[in-house]
């Protein structure tokens, strides 16, 4: 009894508590909810939200979303009564090494690695993965697939490492590091008796000597091919090692790398440089000769077969050599020729690998025939399950009757029939998909069309609302569209692409006005949505003509100085010039990551953080200047030591962060005495932080940037005053102001948002990041990580890219008075135009071809979706800032307070 009471009451005491508890979690809740809705606009929420829809609709387009289940593994070749011509399997990944350096000046890098090649192997080139990262070209190689979202959605891939596991008696070792640490790793383990008696006795191994620290470097430096000498010293050597413990030659070997690097020693991006790596393959069971290759002379005069082949390619090759299966998720198909086997082991190797393939053909085709609606759909002509039953019982009895020729026809002939049902059945909805998502950004453009007319035409009119005809039925005809395809067994995320554009289209009725022009100027909207939209795909395939699409734009708009020469004039044209000179040429600036040039120019970049607002005589109170120089001189100490090869000091490391915590904080809550001295604080600490994460040039080219962008702003602000005296002189009418019109209020907003846009891609094709993919720079962390760690690297690379857009939103902020008062108007229409090049890529752009080839086109949407995101998340973070500071203008309204048109590449000059 008391037992029960005491039960009672506890429970009583935790109900009481669990109920104060979820009060408070509910206040709180609420609380932050609503700082966050008064930090950000609603306005701002719902473009983000639809913005990220359509960002999943457009991935949707390009992958293939939802798992399969996996077809249990194959049998091994020991299980089918062979032995494998290889025990053991050496990989030799170097991390960052690029064709063009391994084969270059006729193989004259290759000190360590001349003889080795003279008399084993063969040598080649493997097209790498897309993106060119370390995970996924580690997943090419080990998994034997292209690592995006059509096969897998996480990290549990069979690869050669598991199978290997799987088996008794085997063992893998992976040893990752600098290449003489990792050598040393090795040698270690060979003597270590139980690592040593475990190998000698195991029917299978896989050993890896990942070597990493080549990707920080440009592959033109000279300390690159120190490393790379390293390397080459550590692969001959544990050949040497392994041959000379075990004694047996049954050891294979590979050498290769994840990706290749730019000159600018970048990689994430799909240029030639990143996409092609060697592959150097010897030892057991390796034939010297092979289909598909060309003459190759070596330094000695005599000649080599160079061998081209996939990535995914060699996963197969490197499992078979070891007696493996395929991985079950492996799309490469088996280069037979380059075994020295016998004709049965071929024969069977290549019957696990069209086995494979079938498998993973079977899987998708079973998924497919769950659908309700599959018998009346269109169905893959190549392949069905009658079909693949018929293959492995085809192969099954050649392989009885030892038909080796007609079995090897077979095997082929199956592998590619089924890369064409996984092709095809992976883009099965590419259609529907591609008009839905068309639809949607017609829809969400022509519904930032009606809101910007709105805004231009300050209406107060009553919107129609959802409780309508149409909006009625287009929400019915969504609902009965997601019914239909939840019954075919769709993926959900499949789903929300097909039922997007009702829901946006409904959102775009609501809100036309009940009566009247829903639109103000369609035709002014069509030109300056679409060419500006025209000069982004410009900027994203051709970055030179982008260069002369800047100067020109920028030349126009200031086109009143050149009848007003002054000083500060012909210092603007040629700072313009200057940067003219550098976009287009700056293919050929890559020279200028070499040690030669790189270290003068970051001392140079870092010298001008500090001279260019005492030449411009921006006003900063003493610990200011005090705490940037401080800064400036221990990141040039870190960079001395980080150029010959130390470690950067722990307490330099430590003071790069505080500086940079103490930039985003004094930007917040330094007191000044107006926007416009707060935005000069704000562009000396951010330039000092960009200074620090750069490396070469592109500090000193966004400095100059962002000087172009003030000055030209003075400048055009002068002319444009002095024309306007003169036109009052003539009229005999000084002083009188010209109300702003609702049509001269879309143009201005427009002109901004190109404005913005211009600048944002400059500073980026500048920076050296992004427009050519999503590569980064293995230098930007120097001053900031000890090694290159990829979650703070990423934010740091993010930081990097930003400050440029960063200081001329705050620009505008300070300086602008229509940017403080039409920011929802510029940044609606910034949208619109980011949305049509999004659109171009939808409607022209085929999403069916092989990942690697489509990859450039994905980059480039998620590019322009990203830019918006990061745009609206810097403006809000500039709206924070310069909260303290009144929007509002002396006058009794807003259409008689903007008295001139500022100018739209430098939309600044105070009104």
């Amino acid at each position: 009894m008391n037992l029960s009471l005491f039960q009672t009451g506890l429970w009583c005491a935790s109900s009481v508590v669990v109920k104060v508890l979820f009060l408070l979690y509910r206040r709180l809740l609420s609380r932050i909810i609503g700082k966050v809705k008064n930090r950000l606009e609603m306005w701002k929420l719902q473009a983000i939200l639809v913005q990220l829809l359509l960002l999943v609709c457009v991935l949707r387009l390009y992958f293939q979303p939802g798992e399969l289940e996996y077809p249990k593994p194959q049998k091994t070749l020991p299980e089918m009564g062979l032995q494998p011509p290889a025990a053991r399997l050496v990989l030799f990944l170097v991390e960052g090494l690029r064709a063009e350096t391994f084969f270059g000046s006729n193989f004259q890098q290759l000190p360590h690695l001349k003889e080795l090649l003279s008399h084993h192997g063969l040598v080649g080139v493997s097209r790498t993965t897309i993106p060119t990262l370390t995970r996924t070209g580690k997943v090419a190689l080990l998994g034997g697939f292209y690592d995006v979202p059509s096969l897998v959605t996480d990290d549990g891939y069979d690869t050669i490492y598991n199978r290997t596991w799987s088996a008794p008696n085997t063992v893998v070792l992976d040893f990752s590091g600098h290449p003489r640490k990792v050598y040393e790793m090795l040698e270690a383990s060979l003597k270590d008796v139980d690592t040593y008696n475990r190998l000698r006795i195991a029917t299978r191994s896989v050993i890896t000597l990942q070597m990493k620290g080549l990707i920080a470097e440009s592959p033109l430096d000279e300390r690159y091919l120190v490393k790379f000498r390293n390397a080459q010293w550590t692969v001959r050597e544990a050949y040497h090692m392994i041959e000379r413990v075990f004694a047996d030659r049954a050891t294979a070997y590979l050498m290769t790398s994840a990706h290749g690097l730019t000159d600018l020693g970048s990689h994430g991006g799909a240029s030639l440089q990143e996409q092609t790596t060697p592959f150097y393959l010897w030892g057991a069971g390796v034939h010297r000769k092979g289909n598909n290759f060309s003459s190759l002379e070596l330094h000695n005069g005599t000649h080599m077969p160079l061998h081209k082949l996939d990535q995914i390619d060699l996963t197969s090759l490197i499992s078979a050599l070891i007696g493996l299966p395929p991985p079950i998720n492996n799309l490469g198909v088996l280069p037979h020729s380059y075994m020295m086997v016998t004709p049965e082991y071929t024969r069977k190797a290549m019957d696990l690998n069209a086995l494979q393939l079938l498998a993973l053909a079977k899987e998708k085709i079973r998924k497919h025939e769950r659908g309700i609606f599959y018998k009346w759909l269109p169905k893959s002509m190549d392949l069905d399950l009658t079909r693949i039953a018929y293959y492995q019982n085809q192969m099954d009895r050649l392989l009885e009757i030892g038909t080796s020729e007609k079995a090897k026809e077979t095997s082929e002939l199956a592998a590619t029939l089924s890369l064409n049902a996984l092709k095809y059945y992976s883009t099965y909805l590419h259609i529907p998909v591609q008009v839905t998502t068309a639809l949607a950004l017609l829809g969400w453009m022509y519904f930032l069309m009606i809101k910007v007319s709105k805004d231009s035409m300050e209406s107060k009119e009553k919107s129609r609302g959802f409780v309508t005809c149409a909006t009625v039925t287009i929400l019915s005809l969504g609902l009965l569209v997601g019914e239909l395809v939840f019954l075919q067994c769709s993926c959900l995320m499949t789903i929300l692409c097909l039922l997007l554009p009702f829901g946006v289209w409904c959102l775009a009725l609501a809100e036309m006005p009940c009566e009247g022009r829903s639109l103000l100027e369609p035709l002014t909207h069509m030109g300056w949505i679409f060419v500006p939209a025209g000069g982004i795909l410009v900027a994203l395939n051709c970055p030179c003509l982008f260069g002369i699409i800047f100067v020109c734009s920028v030349l126009i708009y200031n086109r009143h100085g050149w009848s007003y020469f002054s000083p500060k004039f012909l210092a603007w044209l040629a700072l313009l010039c200057l940067l003219c000179g550098f976009l287009w040429s700056q293919p050929a600036m890559q020279i200028l990551m070499t040690t030669e040039y790189r270290v003068p120019l970051q001392a140079a970049s870092m010298f001008m953080v500090v001279l260019r607002p005492f030449v411009l005589k921006h006003q900063f109170p003493g610990h200011v200047w005090l705490l940037n120089v401080v800064a400036l001189v221990a990141g040039g100490v870190g960079i001395y030591f980080h150029e010959i090869g130390k470690t950067v000091p722990i307490y330099i490391l430590a003071g790069s962060w505080i500086h940079l915590i103490y930039a985003i904080l004094s930007s917040a809550y330094c007191v000044n005495s107006g926007p416009r001295n707060r935005w000069e604080i704000i562009c000396f600490n951010l330039l000092t932080v960009h200074a620090l994460l750069s490396d070469s040039y592109s500090s000193l080219f966004v400095q100059a940037l962002v000087t172009e962008y003030q000055m030209g702003g003075e400048v055009h602000e002068e002319s444009k005053q002095l024309n306007e005296v003169e036109q009052a002189d003539e009229e005999m009418q000084p002083g009188k102001e010209t109300p702003m019109t609702s049509s001269m209020h879309l143009h201005m907003s427009y002109r901004f948002a190109v404005s913005i846009l211009l600048y944002f891609y400059v500073s980026l094709l500048g920076s050296g990041h992004w427009i050519g993919g999503f590569t980064y720079l293995g230098n930007t962390a120097r001053l900031y990580l000890p090694e290159p760690y990829s979650v703070p690297m990423a934010l740091l690379v993010l930081i990097h890219l930003l400050i440029p857009v960063f200081v001329f939103l705050s620009s505008l902020r300070a300086k602008s008075s229509f940017a403080r008062l039409g920011t929802r108007s510029i940044i609606t229409c910034l949208v619109l135009i980011c949305n049509a090049v999004v659109l171009f890529y939808v409607v022209f752009i085929d999403h069916r071809s092989d990942w690697p080839l489509v990859h450039p086109s994905v980059i480039n949407v998620l590019l322009v979706i990203l830019a918006i995101l990061l745009i609206l998340s810097c403006q809000s973070l500039v709206d924070v800032l310069f909260r303290g500071f009144s929007l509002k203008l002396p006058g009794p309204k807003r259409v008689a307070q903007e008295t001139r048109l500022p100018n739209p590449s430098h939309p600044q000059g105070e009104v």
